[in-house]
């Protein structure tokens, strides 16, 4: 309000230092008096994110950028090269990568709260994003209250409301439980020595947060492993299904509910196969059933295909005129906080190569003009090398001996799990529009009706 007070009055920039206590200074310039500022919706959405940087100067940043759209030009936050535009996009960058990893670091863990079951965090972000980051915690785990706390705020959910409260410091989070365990469980169960490049790992989990991550204990312990396991692992024998050529779909269909190849086929309920047209020109390949899928035997149905539905529906691509199956052919999970629930696991490189000869043989007997792989699990598998999703949206790939054209674009659970509603919308986007291009090239002359590419 103060801001807008000021900025309605004219006060320029240099006359006021922006802090919890704006400061204003003797005043030397000329006041430009505005009746009626104007405020762009793009300012709208990157203040709060500059608001919560750890940077002494953002509200000035704030104050100098609204003042330049109103005095200036409207068209300011184009100018990527100024800057003031420069330092605003940097910290949104920043903050927006705070907020992620606050979203994938955060360790709850269990706790008695007067006989009712709680959930507490601590977790040190390096900006001040409690308020932006918790709603997706609310959203996420809203079944249970929980509280998270840091060094600046806290954050508290009662199942109804999200509260914000003072900060604490970590020597005052006292809380072990034995989840902690499964924690260490499961990051040695993905601990991949083969990839391990201690650099990158420290860029992607920053040591700044591995003090509230129980797994970190051990990566000490993996690196010094590393060498013997990579002994072991080339020692070891890759297993991979055995699949007859010349089968009919039907009949791969038949061996693949067999198939017991990998570790992960005694842990689920049952072999997914694909399913849709068997003659479809368009194959769309995904990553490996979910909870849902593996319980009911049909791919796509959980709330990833409900999204991927909806999306072909927009475009009125019926679902029965297209092939959908997945990479991996079993479910692979790892137990829920309460021992009950099935927690996905993403496959691993062994679990791509075990299933990769039902895939092919999916492939040899639909004989599609064009796969669409979601995922980077899907598209690893398809192109035979590690795909990272971003550079390689947008392509038509028609070198390959699989399909005379093959896409990649987003799995409908990328966006399920989007750090914001921001992010959702965007790469829902660009799902629908890489199904729409995929639809395109498998039917000359004929476009889906509603998108446009």
């Amino acid at each position: 309000m103060k801001a807008r007070t000021q900025l309605i009055e004219g006060v320029a920039p240099a006359e006021v230092i922006w802090n919890d206590a704006p400061e204003f200074l003797f005043s030397v310039l000329e006041k430009k008096p505005l009746e009626k500022p104007v405020i762009p919706k793009e300012f709208l959405e990157m203040a709060p994110l500059i608001a919560a940087a750890r940077d002494p100067d953002r509200w000035n940043l704030l104050y100098r950028l609204v003042y330049r759209l109103n005095h200036e030009t409207s068209h300011l936050l184009n100018i990527v090269t100024d800057p003031d535009v420069k330092k605003a996009m940097d910290l949104v960058k920043s903050v927006r990568k705070d907020i992620h990893k606050m979203h994938a670091f955060v360790r709850f863990k269990k706790v008695d709260i007067d006989g009712q079951e709680g959930y507490v965090a601590w977790h040190k972000p390096e900006h001040l994003i409690i308020e932006l980051g918790t709603p997706f915690f609310a959203r996420r785990f809203g079944d249970k209250p929980w509280s998270i706390f840091s060094p600046d705020a806290s954050a508290h959910w009662n199942m109804k409301e999200l509260t914000f409260g003072p900060g604490m410091a970590e020597h005052e989070f006292n809380v072990a439980d034995e989840f902690d365990e499964v924690w260490k469980t499961y990051y040695k169960s993905i601990f991949n020595p083969a990839r391990l490049n201690l650099k990158m790992m420290k860029q992607e989990m920053s040591p700044k947060y591995w003090s509230s991550m129980p797994e970190t204990a051990l990566i000490h312990e993996l690196v010094r492993e590393a060498p013997q396991r990579l002994q072991n692992m080339a020692a070891a024998p890759q297993v991979r299904a055995e699949v007859p050529k010349n089968k009919s779909l039907a009949e791969v269909k038949d061996l693949a509910k067999k198939c017991q190849i990998c570790p992960w086929a005694g842990h689920s309920t049952q072999t997914v196969f694909g399913e849709g047209n068997p003659h479809a020109d368009l194959m769309i390949v995904g990553e490996q059933p979910g909870n849902e899928e593996d319980l009911s035997g049909q791919a796509f149905i959980g709330p990833a295909g409900k999204l991927l539905s909806e999306a072909l529906e927009e475009l009125g691509i019926h679902r029965e005129s297209i092939y959908i199956t997945n990479a991996v052919k079993h479910f692979k999970w790892t137990p829920g906080e309460d021992g009950k629930a099935r927690i996905h696991k993403k496959p691993s490189g062994t679990d791509m190569h075990a299933c990769k000869p039902w895939l092919e043989a999916e492939i040899a007997a639909v004989k599609p003009r064009v796969i669409i792989a979601l995922g980077t699990t899907a598209a690893t598998a398809i192109l035979g090398r590690l795909v990272k999703i971003n550079e390689y949206r947008e392509k038509v790939i028609t070198n390959n001996a699989l399909a005379e054209n093959i896409l990649v674009s987003w799995h409908p659970s990328a966006i399920l799990r989007a750090f914001d509603q921001k992010d959702a919308t965007e790469k829902l986007a660009q799902l629908r529009s890489d199904l729409a291009k995929a639809f395109s090239l498998s039917s000359p002359g004929v476009s889906p009706f509603s998108v446009q590419i």
